[in-house]
């Protein structure tokens, strides 16, 4: 059981890991009026810069800081490192806010939510897209049927990573770093969170692009318990106006574009996601291909969600609030099916010189 922290006292919250997206939870943090940084804990001997510039220690590990210096810890390393040390932290009694995914493989990821489920201590995973509005204001549409039955979802996160994103990161290069686990891990997310329970995958990925030795492109048919059914296309290797992060611009590093890159079909309309503009039938009625339609976008305000997270890390930290936006479980069925993408994936991997017969493609699949 951790400490809970009286609400009129900051929290003190150390970043392991100071890279691209650690350095952004560090300056969140620094300015945060209910949070104290704490502390930077990387091993790379650079980031003393970066700590000293926010006016605090800089450590190697976990284990270099002295007891009592912080409440919580925010993991932002290598997808690899995160089951070693959320274990650690769990071993302080520290709550964790840990970067999606919560793991590197399904394994390791149940064994950190049961872990800190059984210790009672919270655990955040960072899929921060959940605290968009617009993100809950769709979901709002699909589970009232505001616009009838939902039955379809077309989605595209199309980028061109710069060269340099792989130099300052050699692990990206490797099997727990492609676009599956870095990028539509979030859109995995965002589609169990608005569709729910998904019933049947099917997937290719190619490395033809980079040729490294994880995808660099990927292609999903997705179906859900309800009956939708969506349609993924992903790469790092394309340049295009279509990614999540460009329509909404919640990345610095990501040009913003305003074009969304989801659509949306119901039976008495659709909609784009994330900007929200809905086509309905121009009479009011139900509609068909003869009728013209009418569009429509509904206005939310904008949020910072890595700041909105941060609040809400907070208030699980004082215990003002109850449940995590996203849990443990919430970032292990998204890793799920991540992996469940992988595997469709790696049995779709043969070309028709491989088989002689429908018979072939059978046992191959079996």
């Amino acid at each position: 059981m951790h400490n809970v922290i009286n609400k009129t006292q900051a929290v003190r919250i150390a970043i392991m890991g100071a890279g691209l997206i650690g350095e952004r939870h560090a300056r969140l943090a620094e300015v945060h009026p209910d949070v104290e940084l704490a502390a930077i804990i990387d091993p790379d001997p650079k980031k003393s810069t970066l700590a000293a510039e926010l006016n605090c220690g800089h450590f190697n590990s976990l284990t270099d800081i002295a007891p009592n210096i912080c409440d919580a810890v925010v993991i932002a390393t290598p997808n690899s490192d995160h089951l070693k040390s959320g274990l650690q932290c769990l071993e302080m009694g520290l709550p964790c806010l840990i970067e999606k995914p919560i793991a590197d493989t399904v394994e390791n990821a149940e064994k950190l939510a049961v872990a800190f489920e059984n210790q009672n201590i919270p655990l955040l995973i960072g899929h921060h897209r959940r605290y968009h509005h617009f993100s809950t204001r769709a979901k709002d549409i699909i589970e009232k049927n505001k616009l009838g039955r939902p039955i379809l979802a077309s989605i595209i996160w199309a980028v061109r990573k710069p060269d340099s994103y792989f130099k300052q990161g050699v692990w990206r290069t490797k099997s727990d770093g492609g676009p599956l686990l870095i990028n539509f891990i979030h859109e995995a997310d965002l589609l169990l969170y608005i569709f729910g329970k998904v019933i049947n995958v099917q997937a290719t990925t190619s490395n033809r692009q980079r040729k490294q030795s994880v995808e660099d492109t990927a292609a999903i048919i997705l179906t859900f318990e309800t009956g939708v059914i969506a349609t993924v296309v992903l790469s790092d290797t394309a340049l295009t106006p279509w990614s999540f992060e460009g329509a909404c611009g919640e990345n610095p590093n990501i040009a913003e574009t305003g074009i969304s890159s989801w659509r949306i079909g119901c039976t008495e309309g659709a909609f784009d996601f994330p900007n929200l503009n809905i086509w309905t039938d121009s009479e009011n009625g139900i509609g068909d291909w003869s009728r013209k339609l009418k569009s429509q976008t509904q206005q939310v305000s904008q949020v910072d969600p890595l700041y909105d997270q941060l609040s809400h890390f907070v208030e699980l930290i004082r215990g003002t609030a109850k449940k995590p936006i996203c849990s443990g479980r919430d970032g292990l069925e998204a890793l799920r099916l991540v992996e469940w993408i992988k595997r469709s994936a790696d049995t779709s991997h043969f070309s028709n010189a491989d088989v002689t017969s429908p018979l072939d493609i059978k046992k191959r699949l079996a």
